[in-house]
C-alpha cells in the first residue's frame, strides 16, 4: 500500500471521528433594540496572534429575536463574543451540545444624541444567560473571576478612586491560601476546561507577584504539560512567562546566534537549534510556540528586519509537523503584514448618497488619497478642506476620495448640503466586518493606494501635515503646497 494511500485513508479516518464527536450548540437570543440589525458572533483564531474569526451572524428580526446554531466538538469550549452594529458584547464560552438562551440588555444603537462613540467602541452590550446552571461553564468561570478579583480586592486595600501605585502586593503565603481554598472550593467540578481556567490563573498570578519562582511554575505547570491552546488562562500564563525569553531572560540562548538565523541567514532551523541550548525549550512543542510567541514581539523592535522574521514564518507555518502552530504562524503573518506596504485592502463597498458605489475596483490605474472621516468632527472638516485645495493640483495623477464612516448614511447627506467639494464622497455602508477589519480608531485616517489598489501607507500624514512630500515621493510631481493654510480657519 503506498504511502498516499495510507495518508489518505488516515484522514479519512480522522475526518469521520471528528464528525463522530461533532455536537451542535444553539444560541437563542433576545436583543431589544436592534430590531432589524446583523448581531455578529466572533472567536479569536488563537491566543498569539488574537485574529478575529467571525464564527456566524444573521439578522435580529423585527421582534428582537436571533439564534445561532454551531458545530462545537466533544470537550471543545470557544470562547466568543457578539457584535451589533460596533457594539461588542463581553466574553462567552460555547462548550458542546447546549442550548442558551441570551438577552441583551435594551439599548438604542441609533440614538441620535450619542455623537462621538468611535468603531469598536468601549460600551459593552451586557447580557444575561437566562438558562444556565451551576455546572454551566459561563456560570463557573463567572463565580471564580468574582472569587480572584474579590481576593484581589480586599488583599491590596484597593477602593474606589484609588490610585495603582498605593496598592500593595500580595504576600506569598495569603496567595496560597487562596489557592487552596480555590482548590477546595471547586475540587468536585468535573469540567476539564474550567480547571484549567482557574489553576493556570493563580499561576499566573503567582508569576506576576513573584510568589513562587518562575523554575518552581515551570516544573509544576509547563513541564511534561501539553499545551492548552484554547484556554485563555492557560495562555495568559503562557504569554506572561515567556514574553522576551529568548533574546532577554534566557542566558543560555547566545543573542549573536539568533541574530545571525534571522537577520543575516534567515535560517529556520538554525533558530530552533539554538533555542534549544535552554534546558526549559528542550520539548520541540514547547520551543515554537514560545519562538513563534516573540517573533510577534520582535516585529516592533528595531533590532531585527521585518522581512526576515515574515519569511521565518511562512517557512515555519508550511514545514512545522505541529498543524495547530503552523496556523498560529500563518494567523501572525497576516496579522503584522496586513497594513504593511503591498499589501491589499479587504472587499468593500462604500455607498453615495446618489447610490453609487465605490469598490476595490474603483482603485486601478491611479493612485487613490483615502481619508476616512466622520461629519461630526471639527478637524475632519479642516482637513477635508485642505484636500479641496490639493485636487486643484493634483487630479491629474491622484484620486481623492472621502469615506464617512457616520453610523447614520443621512448624515452624509446633511453635510454635503452644508459644505461643497469638488471631490467624492461616500458612506461606509453600515459594512461594520470591513471597518473592524481595516482597524481605523482616529479620524481621520488617511491612507495612499497604488496604482493597483494595494496599501503605500496605511497611516498617511493628513493633508496639513506633510502629505505633498509624500505625493512628489510617489507620483513625481512638483506643485504648490499647503503651507500657510491655517487649519481649522
Amino acid at each position: 500500500m503506498g504511502t498516499k494511500t495510507v495518508r489518505l485513508i488516515i484522514a479519512f479516518m480522522l475526518l469521520f471521528s471528528g464528525a463522530l464527536f461533532a455536537a451542535k450548540t444553539t444560541i437563542k437570543g433576545y436583543a431589544p433594540g436592534a430590531e432589524n440589525l446583523e448581531v455578529r458572533l466572533y472567536k479569536w483564531d488563537d491566543y498569539i496572534s488574537f485574529r478575529e474569526v467571525l464564527l456566524a451572524h444573521t439578522i435580529v428580526d423585527s421582534t428582537g429575536h436571533f439564534n445561532f446554531t454551531l458545530d462545537v466538538y466533544d470537550k471543545q469550549v470557544i470562547m466568543g463574543f457578539f457584535r451589533i452594529m460596533d457594539f461588542t458584547s463581553p466574553e462567552i464560552y460555547i462548550p458542546a451540545s447546549k442550548t442558551y438562551q441570551l438577552e441583551f440588555e435594551k439599548f438604542d444603537y441609533k440614538d441620535p444624541n450619542r455623537i462621538y462613540v468611535p468603531l469598536l467602541s468601549s460600551v459593552s452590550l451586557k447580557y444575561t444567560l437566562k438558562n444556565n446552571d451551576s455546572t454551566d461553564i459561563n456560570s463557573l468561570i463567572g463565580k471564580y473571576n468574582y472569587d480572584m478579583s474579590n481576593f484581589l480586592m480586599k488583599l491590596s486595600g484597593m477602593h474606589e478612586g484609588m490610585q495603582a501605585k498605593s496598592i500593595m502586593r500580595p504576600p506569598k503565603a495569603k496567595i496560597d491560601s487562596f489557592s487552596t481554598a480555590m482548590n477546595a472550593k471547586y475540587k468536585s467540578v468535573n469540567n476539564d476546561f474550567f480547571k484549567i481556567y482557574y489553576s493556570y490563573s493563580i499561576a499566573n498570578l503567582q508569576l506576576t507577584t513573584y510568589a513562587h519562582s518562575k523554575k518552581y511554575l515551570f516544573d509544576e505547570f509547563l513541564y511534561k504539560r501539553p499545551i492548552f491552546y484554547d484556554n485563555i488562562s492557560y495562555m495568559d500564563f503562557f504569554s506572561n512567562y515567556f514574553t522576551d525569553f529568548i533574546y532577554g531572560v534566557s542566558k543560555k540562548i547566545p543573542p549573536f546566534d539568533i541574530k545571525l538565523n534571522v537577520n543575516i541567514k534567515t535560517n529556520l532551523a538554525g533558530l530552533i537549534d539554538s533555542l534549544g541550548k535552554d534546558t526549559l525549550l528542550r520539548n520541540e512543542q514547547l520551543r515554537e510556540a514560545v519562538l513563534l510567541l516573540n517573533i510577534r514581539d520582535w516585529y516592533t523592535s528595531i533590532t531585527f528586519e521585518q522581512d526576515s522574521l515574515i519569511k521565518i514564518l511562512r517557512t515555519y507555518s508550511k514545514t512545522t509537523k505541529f498543524d495547530l502552530q503552523g496556523r498560529i504562524a500563518e494567523n501572525l503573518a497576516f496579522m503584522l503584514t496586513r497594513y504593511k506596504s503591498g499589501a491589499m485592502l479587504p472587499k468593500f463597498e462604500f455607498k453615495s448618497i446618489d447610490d453609487l458605489v465605490f469598490t476595490n475596483d474603483s482603485l486601478i490605474n491611479k493612485y487613490t488619497y483615502l481619508v476616512f472621516f466622520t461629519t461630526w468632527s471639527h478637524a475632519c472638516l479642516s482637513e477635508l478642506k485642505v484636500i479641496e485645495q490639493l485636487q486643484e493640483n493634483w487630479s491629474d495623477s491622484i484620486r481623492f476620495v472621502a469615506v464617512s464612516m457616520d453610523r447614520e448614511p443621512l448624515k452624509l447627506y446633511y453635510f454635503l448640503q452644508e459644505n461643497k467639494f469638488s471631490f467624492p464622497f461616500y458612506n461606509f455602508n453600515g459594512n461594520y466586518e470591513v471597518a473592524e477589519q481595516l482597524n481605523i480608531r482616529t479620524y481621520p485616517h488617511c491612507m495612499l493606494l497604488g496604482k493597483d489598489g494595494s496599501i503605500i501607507n496605511y497611516c498617511t500624514p493628513i493633508p496639513s501635515e506633510g502629505v505633498v512630500e509624500l505625493f512628489e515621493k510617489v507620483a513625481g510631481k512638483k506643485v504648490v503646497t499647503t503651507q500657510g493654510f491655517k487649519v481649522g480657519q
